[in-house]
């Protein structure tokens, strides 16, 4: 994705099924030098009274165009409209999606376990277990082997279990997180004991 500066206006109207977008071949040699082959901008459409946010993608030296990104409407835009880059809705749905602040020469902590909490639960009685975890985010968490009655909550680096055990049992829980760091932190032997 390509953030940086970029604006220019409608050569010609553009219709809402329109997958060009018309600008004269000044403005479109500059967004080709802007946008590398196989990269991607999100630019936003706008007159007076409505505004649409697009993806252009430059492909074989063609400018691809995605309307209607980030649920906004197409729609028929008259000659003249601005095209420009804007840190939109669109832009920073893309940076949450898609932004790895571990990537490059960013340092990444691996993940190592903060604390480890699975009591003796009793039947019939609300139960809750959680193992918390540090190191670099975001990170990524698994729980399996938990009890039917037990429902797994993840957060940005916790996994809570908690529920109203129906009966006695022990169950063998796996907890797994990884980070950026590419390490892997499991812990097989967690245990929920219901008695």
């Amino acid at each position: 994705m390509i953030i940086k500066p970029f604006s220019a206006f409608l050569s010609q109207h553009i219709n809402a099924d329109s997958g060009h977008l018309p600008l004269t071949e000044a403005d479109e040699n500059r967004l080709k030098a802007l946008v590398p082959e196989g990269e991607e901008i999100l630019l936003t459409l706008k007159d007076d009274l409505y505004y649409e946010y697009i993806r252009v993608t430059n492909t074989c030296d063609s400018l691809l165009v995605e309307r209607g990104q980030s649920e906004s409407v197409p729609r028929k835009f008259p000659r003249g409209t601005c095209v420009f880059f804007e840190n939109s809705i669109a832009v920073t749905e893309w940076l949450i999606c898609n932004f790895d602040c571990c990537a490059g020469d960013c340092p990444c902590e691996g993940v190592t376990t903060a604390g480890v909490v699975f009591p003796t639960g009793k039947t019939g009685v609300p139960y809750m277990a959680t193992a918390v975890f540090k190191g670099s985010l975001p990170m990524t968490l698994g729980v399996s082997g938990h009890p039917s009655w037990a429902v797994a909550e993840t957060g940005a680096n916790y996994i809570k279990l908690s529920g109203t055990p129906t009966g006695t049992g022990n169950y063998n829980v796996s907890i797994s997180a990884t980070n950026c760091s590419g390490k892997d932190l499991s812990m097989q032997s967690a245990q929920i004991i219901i008695e």
